[in-house]
C-alpha cells in the first residue's frame, strides 16, 4: 500500500504512545474492595476523583468507557493486538515498524519497552529502539525509565515524531490487596500502584508542556489486559474477599462472586479482558475533545492513531475517528 503524495513528508501530528500492563478501564458494576471504593480501574477512579491526572486526559480527549479485549487475553497477544490492529497472532508488522518503513528518514521513531515486545510484529523499529529486560527478571521501574530514557530523549530529540513508552510494573503488582488502608508504598496494592502511575503521567504531560510539544501531540493511553478479582476464578485461587488481586490467567471470561453467601451471582465479570483506551493531548482535534465513546476493542487503538496522524493503515479494527463521524454500529 503506497502512501498518497501529500502523506509522504511528515506525519500531520507526534504520537505519544503509552501502554500501562494489566491496567484495567473498567469494571463490573457494584463490585467494592473498601466501603464504596470500587477494584483499581480507570473508569472507576475517575468518577471519585481519585486520579486527576488521568481525568484530565478523559475530560480533554476521546474516551472509551468500556473499551474489551475480545481476542485472547494474555499479556503477548494484548501487545500484539495493541501493535498491529488485528487479533491475527500471524501479522509480521507493527504499527509503528510499518510508519518508519513507508516514512523512512522523514520521522523519527523511539520505543522504551521491555525485552518481549521490542521483536518484529510488536513495537520494533529499525533504529531507535530501548530494549530493557522483562518485569518478571531484573526490572526498570517505569519512573525509572522515564527518568533515565524516555524524558532526556525528549530533551535532547526536538524533532522526534512517535515515542511508544510500556510500563510494565502494574501487570507485577499481582496476588495482592485492591486496597490497603495503611501501606502507602506503591507496590502494595493496585490502587497504590494506580495513584503512583497517575503522578507519572502528570509528570509526562507537564515536560510535555514544558518543552513545547503538548500542543502539536497527541497522547495515547491504553493498557493490553486487566485482571482478575472479585468473581469466580479469583474464589478458585483462594481468595477470601473481593479485595485480593489474582492475576489474569484462564479462564478469561469469569462471574462475580458474592463472598457473604460464597456463590456466583451470574452477573459477568471478565476482568482480564477489561482493558483501557484514551485519546488526549494538545494535539487532538478540538471536534473530538470531551467526547465519549461506550464501547470499542483493544484492536481499535491502531487505527485510530492512524487517522490522527494522517497514515492509512489497514487492519482489522475501526477508527474510533470514523465511528464518530459516519455512526459505526458498535458505537
Amino acid at each position: 500500500m503506497e502512501l498518497p503524495s501529500s502523506m509522504s513528508g511528515k506525519l500531520l501530528r507526534r504520537l505519544f504512545y503509552i501502554v500501562v500492563d494489566q491496567l484495567a478501564g473498567h469494571w463490573a458494576e457494584g463490585v467494592r474492595v473498601w466501603g464504596d471504593l470500587p477494584p483499581a480501574n480507570v473508569r472507576g477512579y475517575h468518577e471519585l476523583g481519585l486520579t486527576p491526572n488521568i481525568s484530565r486526559l478523559i475530560e480533554g480527549g476521546l474516551w472509551v468507557e468500556r473499551p474489551w479485549n475480545r481476542g485472547g487475553c494474555d499479556t503477548r497477544h494484548g501487545m500484539k493486538y495493541l501493535s498491529t490492529g488485528t487479533y491475527d497472532m500471524s501479522a509480521s508488522v507493527g504499527f509503528f515498524e510499518y510508519v518508519k518503513e513507508k516514512y523512512k528518514e522523514n520521522v523519527r521513531v523511539a520505543v522504551f519497552t521491555t525485552t518481549p515486545w521490542a521483536m518484529r510484529g510488536y513495537f520494533y523499529v529499525p533504529d531507535y529502539v530501548v530494549s530493557l529486560p522483562p518485569c518478571y527478571g531484573p526490572y526498570y521501574d517505569d519512573w525509572m525509565v522515564w527518568a533515565l530514557f524516555v524524558r532526556p530523549y525528549l530533551e535532547r530529540e526536538e524533532n522526534w515524531d512517535m515515542i511508544h513508552f510500556y510500563m510494565p510494573i502494574n501487570d507485577i503488582v499481582s496476588h495482592c490487596p485492591s486496597y490497603q488502608e495503611h501501606n502507602p508504598h506503591p507496590k502494595s496494592s493496585k490502587h497504590a500502584y494506580l495513584l503512583h502511575l497517575d503522578k507519572l503521567i502528570g509528570e509526562i504531560v507537564r515536560t510535555l508542556e514544558a518543552l513545547g510539544h503538548w500542543s502539536e501531540t497527541v497522547l495515547v493511553l491504553a493498557s493490553d489486559h486487566g485482571y482478575h478479582l472479585g468473581c469466580d476464578v479469583a474464589r478458585r485461587m483462594g481468595a477470601s474477599s473481593a479485595n485480593w488481586c489474582c492475576g489474569h490467567d484462564e479462564p478469561f471470561d469469569c462471574v462475580v462472586w458474592d463472598f457473604e453467601r460464597d456463590e456466583p451471582t451470574g452477573e459477568y465479570s471478565g476482568g482480564p479482558r477489561r482493558v483501557t483506551f484514551i485519546v488526549s493531548g494538545g494535539g487532538l482535534p478540538e471536534e473530538y475533545r470531551g467526547r465519549v465513546v461506550r464501547e470499542a476493542e483493544i484492536i481499535d487503538v491502531a487505527p485510530t492513531i492512524a487517522d490522527l496522524i494522517g497514515l492509512p493503515f489497514r487492519c482489522e479494527g475501526t477508527s474510533l475517528l470514523r465511528g464518530l463521524t459516519e455512526g459505526v454500529a458498535k458505537w
